[in-house]
């Protein structure tokens, strides 16, 4: 029978309320030939309760080869005796598909504060979390290695046996084992080869020891390793990248330092720890992911030619906003989403000022817009209680969502009180951890009830757990992008042809707000004539491209799908290709083109991209 389990309602085996794991020391090899990590994981627990029998973790696919406690109590002996290890029964209990299984290790009862476990395993190569990169199918500019995790949500415990919950809070210690010519990097850690203080360095070695003395959840812990270099973007933050696209990387994250500045003076708050950039291979399936003190982001966002805004004004604030406060469970994730939507608005508007925060805002609203389309009614809720976060249509919708929600309680207490609020928000909660009744809450007597007849509670409940928009939702207004109305009005109304939209020096947020404008059912003709005056069918720049090959499926403009053929192989974002394959098959000719496309390029995407291509596709 397994010990109370307090972690089950977030996804989690662990018996949480027995014993509280509050270190883990990793000692691993990377095995790229194999796609498998290989060593053990030393846990130090802190014991809850003297007269419990069995510790539990989270596991999922994992081979346990071995269970081990550091004693110094040995066969009841009286003689105290130096520590030595002691090897623990142990069994998996019943696998669910999403879940793993739980690891039980049977331990005697004992008074002692804390225990210290070693379990020796490897991974399985189908481990969740873990993704690997070789020379065939791989999508990296050249046949190098490259491995990364991604834990979130619930990943940890394919390659880690932990309390893989977001209530437990760990200090790390790791020694990775590469291929020599390689570099790792682990989040919310130092490289303990480097000096204290210094900006971290690319280190090719076969030996990289990390430390982290801020405890962390284990859904922001992650490693990769690959052929990257490191540039400083300031002191707070830098870029790794591969050698070829590491200068054009740092470019465009060169804001990097003023957004993260913008923000900390807007929440009032001290400087956070240090954040760097990592550019993924070309497979990654998203436009960006947080780790602790790491952000991935996909190359798609290095794109060339001009825009208004620079790739780091999109996760920056997720970022910092993600990792100052921290979530209780998975339905509660939307509060960091929600202020991080809400934070990129107020930084833009600070540093680039509001024009632009408005077009950003617009395009947010259509980025939204397009996801409650294609989601379903409990995607749609705030406070959903997901499985796992969802990668693909709905992704969008707690962020874009819950941002519209704080800027109707800004709208509607104005921006001296809410900024109060804010201030006052992340002065307490900042270094915990939040629940959404807790939100509630602390909303109801910082704003509600301060400020009464304002906002009532039956319109905030509409927000966070109902469905939709509010009929109260505030739309951004975009006065820079009037222009781009009128341009599109007349052309479609055939008064002006597409030469003398006056299109040749728009950023790439006219052209996307342009064309996501356009019906969907314009005609070959129109693309045509708007594809030999601006060459969009080759425009360079992925979002651009994605949203065109969508109108030029839509339209049958079939001068397009040779590039069609391949743009759906050349990245695994899947908010580019999910629409692409989605409006692909609403035709025969789409449809085995699809098929044809995604067959070949499969074995080269991200195993989660593959899978929710292929449900689209049904090859």
């Amino acid at each position: 029978m397994l010990a109370s389990n307090a972690g089950a309602t977030d996804g989690s085996y662990a018996n949480i309320d027995q014993f509280r794991v509050t270190h883990v020391d990793l000692n691993l090899d990377i095995d790229f030939d194999a796609h498998l990590l290989r060593g053990s994981a030393t846990l130090t627990v802190r014991r809850l309760d003297p007269g419990a029998t069995q510790l539990i973790l989270d596991s999922r696919d994992l081979n346990v080869t071995g269970v081990d406690e550091l004693t110094s109590d040995f066969l009841g002996s009286t003689k105290k005796l130096a520590p030595i290890w002691v090897s623990r029964p142990f069994h998996s209990g019943r696998s669910d598909p999403a879940r793993g299984s739980p690891l039980i290790i049977d331990l005697p009862r004992s008074t002692a504060a804390t225990e210290r476990i070693r379990v020796e395993y490897e991974t399985s190569p189908r481990a969740a979390a873990l993704h690997w990169g070789t020379s065939a199918g791989s999508f990296w500019h050249g046949a190098r290695p490259f491995f990364y995790s991604l834990s979130e949500p619930i990943g940890a415990r394919s390659w880690i046996p932990l309390q893989d919950t977001p209530r437990v809070r760990m200090t790390w210690r790791a020694h990775i084992h590469t291929p020599a010519d390689l570099v790792a990097v682990m989040s919310g850690a130092r490289d303990v080869s480097a000096k204290a203080g210094a900006a971290p360095q690319a280190k090719r070695s076969a030996d990289h020891l990390f430390v982290s003395t801020r405890p962390i959840p284990s859904y922001l812990l992650d490693l990769l390793a690959g052929d990257l270099k490191f540039q400083a973007l300031g002191p707070h933050s830098g870029v790794y990248a591969e050698r070829a696209i590491a200068a054009k990387a740092a470019k465009q994250f060169a804001a990097a330092e003023a957004l993260r500045g913008a923000g900390e003076r807007l929440l009032g708050v001290p400087a956070g720890p240090r954040r760097d950039i990592v550019v993924m291979p070309a497979s990654f399936a998203l436009a960006f992911a947080e780790s602790a003190q790491l952000t991935f982001v996909s190359p798609t966002l290095i794109a060339p030619g001009k825009a208004l805004l620079p790739a780091a004004v999109r996760e920056l604030p997720y970022a910092d906003a993600a990792e100052r406060v921290g979530i209780d469970a998975w339905q509660d994730r939307w509060i960091g989403q929600a202020f991080a939507g809400y934070l990129k608005s107020r930084i833009i508007a600070a540093v680039y000022g509001a024009p632009a925060a408005a077009i950003a805002g617009t395009l947010d609203w259509q980025s939204l817009n397009d996801a409650l389309a294609v989601s379903t009614t409990a995607e749609q809720v705030l406070a959903a209680d997901p499985e796992a976060p969802d990668a693909g249509a709905a992704a969008d919708i707690p962020y874009e969502k819950g941002a519209l929600f704080l800027k109707f309680l800004d709208a509607s207490f104005g921006r001296s009180r809410f900024d109060a609020f804010l201030h006052a928000y992340y002065g307490q909660f900042a270094g915990h951890s939040i629940t959404t009744a807790e939100f509630v809450d602390f909303l109801t007597r910082n704003l509600l009830q301060r400020y009464p007849g304002i906002v009532t509670p039956r319109q905030v409940e509409a927000w966070i757990f109902e469905p939709g928009l509010p009929a109260n939702a505030a739309l951004p207004q975009a006065a820079p992008l009037r222009e781009v109305d009128l341009a599109r009005s007349a052309w479609l109304a055939g008064r002006i042809a597409a030469p003398a939209l006056g299109a040749r020096d728009w950023p790439a947020e006219d052209w996307i707000y342009f064309l996501r404008s356009l019906p969907p059912r314009v005609g070959a003709a129109r693309l045509a004539e708007l594809d030999a005056g601006y060459a969009l069918t080759r425009a360079r720049n992925a979002e651009i491209e994605g949203i065109w090959l969508r109108l030029a499926l839509q339209n049958d403009y079939q001068a397009a799908f040779a590039r069609l053929r391949e743009y759906l192989p050349r990245t695994g974002r899947i908010d580019l290709l999910g629409p692409l394959y989605r409006q692909s098959m609403q035709s025969a000719a789409g449809a085995a083109l699809a098929k044809q496309v995604y067959s070949a390029a499969r074995p080269g995407y991200d195993p989660a991209a593959a899978k929710y291509f292929g449900a689209i596709v049904k090859p």
